[in-house]
């Protein structure tokens, strides 16, 4: 608990609003997505996933959801596979120090691979770190109770951290 309060005040100390992004697709992300009020429709209900997390993280998940127009949540590479099309698609990892991106076939730039807990503890914080530096890995986006991957080749590799 104590490293998670650690984690926390240093994200809060380090991390930027839109103010501090310069690549279009997060600014646009961040600010039509993250930073945009819910719509009344969206409810928690609509995903099994969803409701297992607290209220605020419903609240951030809601919104990724609601931004990439997302209507089936994958939890595992198996789910995932022949499903790419011209969607997103977003894969949800719980076990981030299992999961490794050298499964995943990057077919598409639609593809969105959210992290949950990213820094709940030590081995969730390193294995986050390893997996920003993946080279597969182009966008990285750093949001506390989540973390985000995206694999976009028309987009050079940055990272970012980002308040919400």
């Amino acid at each position: 608990m104590f490293s998670k309060f650690i984690a926390r005040i240093q994200f809060l100390l380090t991390s930027t609003n839109q103010h501090g992004v310069h690549s279009p697709f997060v600014f646009d992300f961040v600010t039509k997505g993250l930073y945009k009020k819910l719509p009344n429709s969206a409810t928690s209900n609509d995903f099994l996933t969803v409701q297992n997390l607290n209220k605020k993280e419903q609240k951030i998940f809601l919104k990724l959801i609601n931004y990439f127009q997302i209507d089936t949540i994958y939890t595992s590479l198996n789910e995932l596979e022949n499903t790419f099309d011209e969607n997103y698609k977003l894969l949800l990892i719980n076990n981030i120090p299992q999961f490794s991106l050298k499964t995943i076939p990057v077919k598409s730039s639609k593809l969105v691979v959210i992290f949950h807990d990213i820094h709940s503890n030590k081995a969730n914080q390193e294995k986050w770190v390893v997996l920003c530096k993946n080279p597969k890995a182009t966008v990285t986006i750093d949001l506390f109770y989540f973390g985000l991957i995206f694999f976009r080749k028309e987009q050079a590799k940055e990272h970012f951290k980002i308040r919400v």
